[in-house]
């Protein structure tokens, strides 16, 4: 705050020093005036020679007030001075070199960069979305921004301004932090900025357009592959696995463990072809068939009837539960597919804890794993995206549905962990089946 007392301080004698000058300018202008005047009518003052003097005098001011304040800030504020171009010259060439994966912190790196700030945040809202992202991560932990945001914010918030910045899927806005030298942010920086935000907000729209171009490429392709493969060897071991089910259940062979092998056979072969309905096209329309479900009951019954590394120990904290509203066969999945991530995630040794919550509307189940858990950028950016995934031999597509699915289901589903290597717990929040029959009558 020191530096921005002086700065103004020092504008404000430049600002009296060019009184003076522009005072000189006028008796200077008015005795030339006059002594041309004399020369060409013999007369003394006259008034059309104030006038022309105050004229001259008028129009040299501000050229003089400006000029002295720039010359003042080059001496004494250059860092200002360079930050102010910085930003002016930042255009839309050089924001359209970031990469487009993780575009939207490497844009606030640079405009922090540019404009000497500590920290930055972009804040977008569609409809009742509200997407969060700090630059660098961990500033401002708890930062909540306000509905229609002042451009000056007040003090004791951790951004000084706040610009709204053109955006296609609803409303955005861009926070600033303080200078690094403390200074205050004037009208030509803002400006600045302004012209700043416009050209991140078109890198922003033709980055994510890129995104979702090479997504479709990447889903065409996935498309023509699975239906290769469901066209042929994959549906052959299909058919396969189904005829030995069949022979199993037929009454020839004596055991009680044949009799699940065979209800497991058939899941795995039910749950195959699901899959690959779903692989051929993961954006396909979700017709969920809702009834009131035993959730209690198919957790258990996912986790008895699933073949087990020994050393993975499955715990259970499943109290009874009202029934919630759900398709059986599509929520089943969304575990499976949790219950292998978590396996994979654990390499096959490690603790898996399944527990729920209750509320007036909602059930929430927690998958719980102590494997390598996933960092804040992937969990915040990547986890539920189609095509990303933390494993070597994935594919990507299994968060991605389990969401689509959840969501639905009217549900939604997010994942938490403290870092790599600390473990992660997975949170699906389903609708109980009463709360849903009242919303809906």
């Amino acid at each position: 705050m020191l530096r921005f007392s002086r700065r103004r301080l020092l504008h404000a004698a430049a600002y009296l020093l060019a009184v003076f000058l522009s005072l000189g300018v006028f008796f200077v202008s008015l005795l030339l005036i006059e002594a041309i005047f004399y020369a060409v009518s013999g007369h003394p003052v006259s008034m059309a020679a104030l006038v022309l003097a105050a004229l001259v005098a008028a129009l040299t001011f501000l050229p003089l007030v400006h000029t002295m304040q720039h010359g003042l800030d080059r001496v004494f504020f250059r860092q200002y001075v360079d930050a102010l171009q910085a930003i002016r010259h930042l255009g839309a060439g050089d924001l359209a070199e970031l990469p487009a994966e993780g575009i939207e912190q490497a844009l606030l790196a640079r405009i922090c960069m540019v404009s000497h700030r500590p920290a930055a945040a972009l804040v977008e809202q569609g409809g009742e979305d509200l997407r969060i992202r700090v630059y660098p991560e961990g500033y401002a932990t708890g930062f909540t921004p306000t509905p229609e945001p002042p451009l000056r914010l007040a003090e004791g918030n951790p951004f000084e301004l706040c610009l709204e910045i053109p955006s296609r899927q609803g409303r955005a806005w861009l926070y600033l932090g303080m200078h690094d030298n403390g200074m205050s942010t004037d009208e030509d920086e803002i400006e600045a900025l302004r012209g700043l935000s416009r050209f991140a907000a078109m890198s922003l729209e033709h980055a994510r357009l890129t995104r979702k171009q090479a997504e479709s490429a990447r889903l065409d392709s996935l498309s023509r592959v699975a239906g290769q493969l469901h066209s042929h060897d994959l549906k052959n071991r299909l058919n396969d696995l189904s005829f030995l089910a069949h022979h199993i259940g037929s009454g020839k062979l004596d055991a009680e463990d044949v009799g699940r092998l065979m209800a497991s056979i058939r899941k795995v072969v039910g749950r195959m072809q699901t899959v690959m309905q779903r692989l051929a096209d993961p954006q396909a329309p979700l017709h969920p068939k809702l009834a009131p479900i035993d959730l209690r009951q198919m957790l258990a019954r996912a986790v008895d009837e699933r073949l087990w590394p020994e050393g993975v120990q499955v715990v259970q904290e499943i109290p009874e539960l009202p029934p919630v509203s759900g398709d059986e066969v599509m929520l089943s999945g969304v575990f499976e597919n949790l219950f292998d991530n978590a396996v994979q995630a654990m390499q096959r040794k490690g603790e898996l804890h399944i527990s729920t919550t209750i509320d007036d509307v909602c059930v929430e189940v927690l998958v719980r794993d102590d494997g390598c858990g996933m960092s804040e950028s992937f969990l915040r950016e990547r986890a539920f995206r189609l095509f990303s995934t933390s494993k070597q031999s994935g594919l990507g597509i299994g968060l991605y549905l389990s969401k689509r699915i959840v969501e639905a289901h009217q549900g939604k589903i997010w994942a938490e962990s403290e870092g790599e290597g600390k473990g992660c717990t997975f949170h699906v929040r389903l609708p109980l089946w009463h709360a849903r029959a009242e919303r809906e009558s």
